[in-house]
Order: structure tokens, then C-alpha cells, then sequence
């Protein structure tokens, strides 16, 4: 399942990235890693709010459907 689909208030573990190569790397220059856990806090209009460790992050739905989680 990719990123998009979780419910609010679910914790997953990221298992994989696809997508263009300077969108990888920007994503993964916000911590969103293969193995990192993220809940997903909020979904409003075409953006994610996840939390990060301690951190809170704002995604593009369009971003989250490239991040598969388990």
C-alpha cells in the first residue's frame, strides 16, 4: 500500500521510494527513509501531515502515492 492510502492516526514503516531521481532525493533529505516509521497525523486537501520522530512533515498526496509502506 502506498502512503496516500493510510488512515489518520495509523503508524507504518516506509519499505520503498519510486519516483524521479531529484524527488527521491528530496524526500529523503526530510528523513521519509526506507525502515523510518511515520504516523500519519492529518490529511487536508492535497497535502499529508506525518510525524517524523519528534518532527511534523507536510507531503503532497502526489509524493505519497511513490511511498510504499508496510
Amino acid at each position: 500500500m502506498n502512503l496516500e492510502e493510510v488512515k489518520v492516526g495509523a503508524e507504518v514503516m516506509i519499505q520503498d521510494l519510486i519516483g524521479k531521481e531529484e524527488v527521491l532525493r528530496r524526500v529523503e533529505a526530510m528523513g521519509l527513509r526506507r525502515g523510518r516509521k511515520v504516523e500519519v497525523l492529518q490529511k487536508v486537501g492535497r497535502v499529508i501531515l506525518l510525524k517524523l520522530n519528534n518532527s511534523r512533515l507536510a507531503i503532497s498526496r502526489d509524493i505519497a502515492k511513490n511511498i510504499f509502506v508496510k
